[in-house]
């Protein structure tokens, strides 16, 4: 079997935990259920996948990435400014039923992390790395006069990154209509790191 089949296949198991995770919960992931799912037999899953824990980190990087892609979109704006930030936020709320469904799978394994040794490195190492391209982002405003200086980009970092998480968390308990209204005090407070003029 090609190396791109055998990849393809993963995905497709991955993103097949993710959408039982996100509209089950975690324990409905049985190796049962995700054949059932996938219209295969468990000894295929095996072949893919060596453990459960396994599949749960590959569905958890699944729904990373499309959240991860949708930012890196938001990013690619050569001369960031606050304007330029609120897109890579909003990329990183649960505004519309895909990354609902993202942000589902994101909270399950987060739980499930805590108890799991290789499963809350790969949650730690992901942090890390968005964290690390958002300071970097943020000093890149600093340095143009477009943000404040009276914190540092580390600093500014952390607050932007807690805020956004908790607020995907309390977003997932409104209906969508409500969401994007909900959101908004969060863009009031990224504008108070306008440098003044």
């Amino acid at each position: 079997m090609r190396k791109v089949d055998h990849d393809s296949r993963r995905e497709e198991v991955a993103g097949a935990a993710a959408s039982l995770i996100a509209n089950r919960g975690l324990e409905a992931l049985t190796t049962r259920a995700l054949a059932k799912e996938l219209g295969c037999s468990i000894g295929v899953l095996s072949h893919y996948f060596s453990s459960k824990e396994e599949i749960v980190i590959a569905a958890f990087r699944w729904a990373d990435q499309r959240i991860d892609l949708r930012m890196q979109e938001a990013i690619a704006d050569d001369s960031p400014n606050i304007e330029s930030f609120f897109p890579v936020i909003k990329a990183g709320l649960p505004l519309d039923a895909e990354s609902d469904l993202e942000w589902r799978v994101r909270l399950n394994l987060q739980t499930f992390a805590l108890t799991h040794g290789d499963s809350l490195q790969a949650e730690r190492e992901k942090n890390k790395q968005f964290r690390d391209l958002m300071t970097i982002m943020i000093a890149g405003m600093q340095a143009k006069g477009h943000v404040t200086k009276q914190l540092s980009a580390e600093e500014i970092t952390s607050v932007a990154f807690d805020l956004v998480n908790g607020m995907a968390k309390n977003l997932l308990m409104c209906p969508f209509e409500e969401r994007e209204e909900k959101a908004e005090y969060l863009f009031k407070l990224i504008e108070l790191l306008k440098q003044p003029a």
